[in-house]
């Protein structure tokens, strides 16, 4: 495995006739080297390459991936990135759509798992559940006249990111497909964090002693700076000088932040 590979292997997927079997290590290996090197390739490249890399895992029709922040706190908003082989009239549609939060990514983020329906199923879905689904319905009819039969919305998460992968297929996905593409997910939104900001291989490599752990966990609950002090029986101005060397080895281009908000970020990275 790759050093960036900080995840356990995904979940099973859920609803399946049978439970998927789990993905290899070799077959986790071998997604790892056909997605991470994404966050190298020239950005001319970058649609191709990833619905090339992702064709490898699962054959597909085409594919969307959508990546917005988490919102951590300082971190620049930015408008959700959308890269993928989908054709530009079909990104340009769902775009219109994003802004209004899409109710199957909402739907496959918040249950953790992929949905996977043929465009007759998801456009009964749409339109039993979601109010004014005027612009997602135009999208999967759009889709289905380009001849995809099927959709999998595929929950990805980030250290920084999360959103989904949309893959279009002309037949119904296996299970295993599914499974693997689920793990592809991950890493990409993994990919697209270091290729997008590249600051998070910095953040990555820090290490702190015990105290400036105390120091940091004490401050993303909220607490004082007094408060901080009398739980960890140092001064005031301990804490203080904590927080003035940690920001001092932050990466440049975060150091304008607040140490509460680097360590709310450094929090989503999994160094607190």
């Amino acid at each position: 495995m790759t050093p960036l590979d900080t995840r356990e292997a995904p979940p099973p997927v859920a609803g399946a006739d049978q439970p998927a079997t789990r993905l290899t290590p070799a077959m986790r290996q071998r997604i790892d080297e056909w997605i991470l090197p994404l966050r190298t390739v020239p950005a001319a490249r970058l649609d191709a390459e990833l619905g090339e890399r992702l064709a490898r895992v699962a054959p597909m029709m085409h594919c969307l991936c959508v990546l917005a922040d988490h919102g951590c706190a300082g971190l620049e908003p930015g408008a959700p990135r959308v890269q993928g082989t989908m054709p530009a009239e079909l990104q340009h549609l769902y775009a219109s759509l994003v802004l209004e939060r899409d109710p199957l990514l909402t739907r496959a983020t918040q249950e953790w798992r992929p949905i996977v329906a043929s465009l007759e199923e998801h456009l009964a879905w749409v339109q039993g559940q979601v109010r004014n689904p005027g612009v997602l319905l135009a999208w999967l009819e759009r889709n289905r006249q380009a001849r995809a039969a099927h959709l999998a919305v595929i929950p990805a998460r980030g250290w920084l990111t999360r959103g989904a992968l949309f893959v279009f297929f002309g037949a119904a996905p296996a299970d295993s497909e599914v499974f693997a593409l689920f793990y592809a997910a991950q890493r990409l939104a993994v990919a697209l964090d270091l290729r997008h900001r590249p600051y998070v291989s910095d953040l990555l490599a820090m290490r702190f002693t015990a105290r400036e752990l105390d120091v940091l966990r004490a401050g993303l609950r909220g607490q004082a700076d007094e408060e901080i002090a009398a739980g960890l029986e140092l001064s005031v101005d301990a804490i203080r000088y904590y927080y003035k060397k940690f920001k001092h080895r932050v990466p440049v281009s975060m150091g304008h932040l607040k140490p509460r908000d680097l360590a709310r970020i450094l929090h989503h990275v999994g160094k607190l």
